[in-house]
Parts: structure tokens; C-alpha cells; sequence
């Protein structure tokens, strides 16, 4: 890992502990932080890039309903969070972490996967403007299946 990156997350945990916050204190800093922990992200996701197909497909071919999908999908999501978060703690693995170059740019069309849930409205009565219907949701899904098959 990146000896800058080390460095800023020590930075940063000093800082909270004082009650500071890096994109206060240093918004070009925290900014560099934050790409850094977006390799992160995007070599978790990439290396359960067969659970997201997985799941894609059983939601294409009706294996699971769109409430099934959401909930598996923030569950699949949640996991990943703890996993970068558990990486971030433990400085020995941090220094040795190296995240997989196939893996840069995953985790964008995931979060686009995730964007979509969380404007989702299945009530057609209840929709507003900027709400995503079902078939929206699952045309939508479509592209960017087609988008993270390439990092297979």
C-alpha cells in the first residue's frame, strides 16, 4: 500500500480525535484519501463480482422478487463496508493490501445498482418525479450488467 495513503489515514484519525474533520482542515488531502479508499471498494466488490451476477440473474430470470433483490443487495453492500472499514484498522494488512488493477472502476456501476434502489417507488400512485418504477429498475439493471461483465 501506498506509503501517502498510511499517512493521511493517521492524519485523519489524529484529527477525529481532536474533534476535526480532514475535509475541513484539508479538503485536497481528503480528497486524496478518499481515492485511495475507493481502490478499496472497488477490489472488494470486484473479488464478489460473482455474488452481484448472481444476484442480477436471479432477478432477471424472477428467481427473486424486486424486495428480495434491494435487501440482498444492501446486505451484499453492508458486507463490503465492513470489510474496507476492518482493512482501514489493521495496519499490518493495510501496509501489504494491494488492490487487484482489473478491479479499478467496479465499484461505479455498482453504486449506480444501489443509486436506483434507493430512489425506487413501487406505488405508481405514491411515485414522484425523480422515483424509479420496477421496469425502470430492471432496464436500468440490464446496462450495467452488461457494464461489470467486463470485469469478469
Amino acid at each position: 500500500m501506498d506509503r501517502k495513503y498510511l499517512e493521511l489515514l493517521k492524519y485523519e484519525q489524529a484529527l477525529n480525535v481532536n474533534g476535526k474533520s480532514l475535509s475541513i482542515e484539508n479538503e485536497p488531502d481528503y480528497i486524496k484519501l478518499i481515492t485511495y479508499e475507493i481502490n478499496f471498494f472497488d477490489h472488494f466488490k470486484w473479488k464478489k463480482r460473482n455474488q452481484y451476477f448472481s444476484l442480477i440473474t436471479n432477478l432477471l430470470e424472477k428467481r427473486i422478487n424486486i424486495d428480495q433483490y434491494i435487501t440482498q443487495l444492501f446486505k451484499l453492500e453492508n458486507e463490503i463496508q465492513n470489510l474496507v472499514e476492518e482493512l482501514k484498522l489493521d495496519l499490518d494488512k493495510l501496509q501489504e493490501f494491494e488492490p487487484n488493477l482489473v478491479s479499478k472502476g467496479f465499484s461505479k456501476p455498482i453504486a449506480d445498482l444501489c443509486s436506483d434502489c434507493r430512489i425506487f417507488e413501487p406505488d405508481s400512485n405514491l411515485r414522484e418525479d425523480y422515483e424509479l418504477s420496477e421496469t425502470q429498475i430492471v432496464n436500468n439493471l440490464r446496462e450495467i450488467f452488461l457494464q461489470i461483465q467486463e470485469y469478469a
